[in-house]
C-alpha cells in the first residue's frame, strides 16, 4: 500500500481518500442546508429534489467546507483528533488542486456559495426579482445537469 506525507505526517493512500470523501461529505451536507433555504420559483422548478441537485452541486460548497475545518481549527474546543484530521483533509485537498494545475487542468471555477450570506441564505425580494426578469420555466443548464447526477445515481 501507498504512503503519502502531509504535515510531516505519513498516511496511508486510503487514509487520504477518507479524508477527501470527509470534505465532500460535509460539501454534501452544506449543500442541502442551502437546497432547503428560501430559494425562487425558478430555482425550485429547476432543482424539486434535494438529493439530484447535492449531487449535482456540491461542489459549488467546498470552499465554505474549507472555511468551515479553519474556524474550528482555531476554536479550542475542537477535539485533538477532529482537528487533525480537518487539517489533514485541508493539505490533502490543496495538494490535489495544485497537482490538477500542474497537470495543467484547469481548476474548477463554478460560484462558491458560503452560509451566512444573502446568498446562500436567499432573500425574498431577489427570489422575486429572478421570477420576474427571468420566468419560473427550467433552464436548460441546471437541466443537463440534473440529469447527469440522476444518471449517476443509478450507475
Amino acid at each position: 500500500m501507498t504512503n503519502l506525507s502531509f504535515g510531516g505526517e505519513v498516511i496511508t493512500a486510503k487514509a487520504a481518500m477518507s479524508l477527501i470523501a470527509m470534505i465532500q461529505h460535509d460539501a454534501k451536507e452544506m449543500a442541502g442546508v442551502y437546497h432547503g433555504m428560501k430559494r425562487s420559483a425558478k430555482f425550485r422548478v429547476n432543482w424539486p429534489d434535494e438529493d439530484i441537485f447535492v449531487e449535482s452541486e456540491w461542489r459549488s460548497f467546498v470552499q465554505a467546507v474549507r472555511a468551515m475545518y479553519a474556524e474550528k481549527l482555531s476554536d479550542p474546543k475542537t477535539k485533538p483528533e477532529d482537528a487533525r484530521k480537518m487539517y489533514l483533509a485541508l493539505l490533502i485537498e490543496k495538494a490535489y488542486a495544485e497537482g490538477q494545475r500542474a497537470q495543467g487542468i484547469e481548476a474548477d471555477n463554478r460560484l462558491q456559495l458560503r452560509p451566512g450570506t444573502q446568498q446562500f441564505v436567499g432573500d425574498a425580494f431577489e427570489n422575486r426579482k429572478i421570477v420576474e426578469t427571468f420566468g419560473s420555466a427550467p433552464n436548460l443548464r441546471a437541466r443537463l445537469r440534473s440529469n447527469v447526477a440522476k444518471f449517476a445515481r443509478m450507475h
